[in-house]
């Protein structure tokens, strides 16, 4: 049905992978008692720099590398269509942690960050071979962030690690219902971002 089909692209939309990053650093910035005291200037200015490095440029690189030719559609329904986006977009993830490993903060900050890029290499590695759910990575690195931050006594994300988990499954619905992917794609996906965020927060930090 098409009004099924909307309320898939939509869920889509909302939980597309170059947001997790922005999503995960607010809730850590809302939910940590020593984060919390942070100033709002500083907050802002993490936000908008983290920002920039993983939402802003990968959706400014997919339209030039599309005229380019490298992609034939914005959607990238092909796996190796991804393989070039994928590798010019981990390259501000890398930055990303070098800049917030340096700054004066919670390690689960920066390990949060490098989570997502060792996800993201992941992705990489097996998008040469299979188009595995970049959307269900995402999805799957939040629920490793609460998963960890669940066990430290600063945070307070019970809720939030039950809606990600809510949301991972209303996320593997609208994968499978536009047919972009098959199961087994959505569920490594998930498997591999968990994963990577959780043992990489539990190691560095």
């Amino acid at each position: 049905m098409k009004s099924t089909r909307i309320i898939a692209q939509s869920i889509s939309v909302l939980l597309h992978p170059i947001l997790i990053t922005v999503y995960g650093l607010l809730v850590m910035f809302t939910t940590s008692s020593s984060l919390i005291l942070l100033p709002f200037e500083a907050k802002r200015i993490i936000l908008i720099i983290i920002a920039i490095n993983t939402l802003a440029l990968p959706l400014l690189m997919i339209p030039v590398l599309h005229k380019m030719g490298i992609v034939k559609s914005l959607q990238m329904h092909e796996h190796r269509e991804r393989i070039v986006p994928l590798t010019f977009t981990l390259v501000p993830y890398i930055f990303s942690f070098y800049f917030l490993n340096r700054l004066p903060i919670m390690a689960e900050v920066s390990s949060f960050i490098l989570g997502a890029t060792i996800a993201l290499a992941f992705a990489l590695v097996i998008t040469i071979w299979w188009k595995i759910s970049l959307h269900m990575i995402g999805v799957g690195g939040l629920i490793g962030l609460f998963h960890v931050l669940a066990t430290r006594p600063y945070f307070d994300v019970t809720l939030f690690f039950i809606l990600a988990i809510v949301a991972a499954g209303f996320t593997a619905w609208a994968r499978l219902q536009l047919n972009t992917h098959k199961p087994a794609q959505v569920y490594a996906g998930i498997i591999i971002g968990w994963i990577s965020v959780a043992t990489t927060m539990f190691v560095w930090s």
